[in-house]
């Protein structure tokens, strides 16, 4: 990447924690020469799930509060760039405070969550640069850059050709708990029983989001829940020995998943609920089937089919050139 040189730069970056993403992304930073402090976008502990799921209208202050002890936490620093992912329920106050603090540095926003999951049009104007996986969303607002997700270079390791005698799975899917993720991986599991096809599908919810659905009469199945997010390693050796992995992303979203591109790139069968992918040029009907949430029956003939994989060229390298270049 000898366009970006960050040596002697100090960048704040701010960012869920989402897997290992958010290390890795940290990681390469270091790499080019950046000097990089982290803060998660929210705190993580039990108190903020109390408050998310319990106190809902005490949240953005609570909010406000944690992102006003950054910049507190921070203020002997001088920092050359203000990099945020997502900017969960952040004031506007504070990339205010931010770019008085540093008239020079740059303010970079990059979303991997869509406006309707994740309200943020009202920072777009608070910083110099904002960039956004959801296609839908770019083409609502000229102010926003589309920049597909990336894929890690892990799964560069792994030699899809050389599984092949050791499949396990046929599907495989482990994403976070949505409701209307849950009720179609129901109808998924009962697609595959009748249809003899194995399958390792896991939702992560908290356990305090089990507790509050529990408490609503709603009774989720726990054979299909893990409590804790599956670690990189955990997650990379089942989706080795799986031959399609499915993946149903939010109805108020239309970007590419990371394991939508991961999976596209590896050279593996991907299952999408996602239409927009049609309009993507990494697109190939044979290595690619959409369907219907609810409506499993191309599963059967798309697992015979045979594709030539191709190349997403979206690594995680080129993502961050965009993003700073």
């Amino acid at each position: 990447m000898p366009n970006l040189d960050f040596k002697g730069k100090k960048i704040l970056f701010i960012s869920p924690i989402f897997y290992d993403y958010h290390s890795i992304i940290k990681e390469k930073l270091k790499s080019l020469g950046a000097e990089v402090l982290f803060y998660p976008e929210r705190d993580y502990s039990l108190k903020f799930s109390v408050v998310s799921n319990f106190f809902q209208s005490k949240l953005d202050a609570f909010q406000s509060k944690y992102y006003f002890e950054i910049l507190k936490k921070t203020e002997h620093i001088t920092f050359d760039y203000l990099f945020v992912i997502k900017a969960y329920k952040m004031p506007v106050k504070f990339v205010e405070i931010f770019k008085a603090r540093y008239p020079k540095a740059k303010t970079i926003m990059n979303q991997w969550d869509s406006a309707k999951n994740n309200s943020y049009d009202y920072l777009i104007d608070e910083f110099h640069k904002v960039l956004s996986f959801d296609i839908e969303d770019v083409r609502k607002n000229s102010k926003l850059e589309y920049l597909p997700n990336f894929y890690l270079d892990d799964i560069k390791k792994i030699d899809v050709k050389s599984y092949k005698n050791d499949i396990r799975y046929d599907i495989f899917l482990v994403a976070s708990f949505l409701p209307e993720r849950y009720a179609s991986i129901l109808k998924l599991i009962d697609f595959s029983k009748k249809n003899n096809l194995e399958y390792k599908i896991k939702l992560y919810m908290s356990f305090m989001s089990y507790i509050k659905e529990f408490v609503k009469g709603n009774r989720i199945d726990k054979n299909v829940i893990i409590f804790k997010p599956l670690s990189r390693k955990e997650y990379l050796k089942m989706w080795s020995l799986s031959d399609m992995i499915y993946d149903i992303g939010s109805n108020k979203q239309t970007g590419l998943s990371q394991r939508t591109i991961e999976t596209i790139e590896v050279g593996k069968k991907l299952i999408t609920n996602n239409r927009f992918i049609k309009q993507e040029v990494i697109y190939n009907p044979d290595q690619v089937l959409v369907i219907n949430s609810n409506n499993f029956d191309g599963i059967l003939d798309f697992r015979n089919r045979e594709f030539v994989a191709v190349k997403t060229n979206y690594s995680l390298e080129s993502w961050i050139e965009k993003i700073f270049k």
